[in-house]
């Protein structure tokens, strides 16, 4: 698991179905970049100040008024304080606010037998590097995934439409740690049937 702090530029790599965790000050840039293309990204944001207030996708989308933030607007927390503005999309801009986690529950509910790497669980690693211990693991935004909805309602798992080098950039707006991982679904079809790495580009 890669732990940053440094105030100074970096590139972290995230091995497939791994994840990382870095702390930003105001104003740091958070660039997420498909090294080899059709990969999500699960993000996940706390508060440095209080390990209580968390990134929430639900508030995220009611301040909004969207599924999704253009760029230009801003994930928020719990208590509707901006975490970190969208600055730029380098991709088709496709992304997904409304699936949870993969998880061990989720795999035995899809039918997978024995045990499979999930995004929960890496989660978790990154987050106990910071002593945040959350009950419940918090919904993530997912970068790069393509589950449209229908008319009636209805989603689909569809491959993600990103190329190699396709990147989103985001503006700390507090200071934060920022857990990304690199999304261990093989078993749907949202990152291409095969897992591979990302990279984060992270510094002042």
């Amino acid at each position: 698991m890669v732990v940053w702090t440094s105030d100074e530029p970096t590139t972290i790599e995230i091995p497939a179905q791994s994840g990382a965790i870095v702390r930003l000050a105001p104003e740091h840039r958070l660039r997420i970049i498909d090294v080899e293309g059709t990969q999500v990204a699960d993000m996940f944001a706390v508060s440095v100040n209080d390990l209580a207030d968390w990134l929430s996708v639900a508030v995220t989308r009611g301040v909004n008024w969207r599924l999704f933030p253009q760029v230009g607007q801003a994930f928020l927390s719990i208590p509707y304080r901006p975490m970190l503005t969208f600055e730029s999309d380098e991709s088709p801009g496709v992304h997904d606010m409304l699936a949870a986690p993969c998880s061990p529950q989720m795999y035995a509910a899809l039918g997978h037998q024995g045990y499979h790497r999930s995004c929960s669980e890496n989660f978790r690693a990154a987050a106990d590097a910071v002593g945040w211990h959350p009950l419940h693991v918090p919904d993530p935004v997912n970068f790069f995934q393509r589950t449209p909805i229908d008319a009636t309602g209805s989603i689909t798992a569809l491959p993600a439409l990103t190329s190699p080098g396709d990147s989103v950039t985001l503006r700390a707006d507090a200071p934060l740690f920022v857990i990304v991982t690199a999304c261990s679904m093989d078993v749907e079809p949202i990152n291409g049937g095969h897992c591979t790495p990302l990279r984060l580009e992270v510094g002042p």
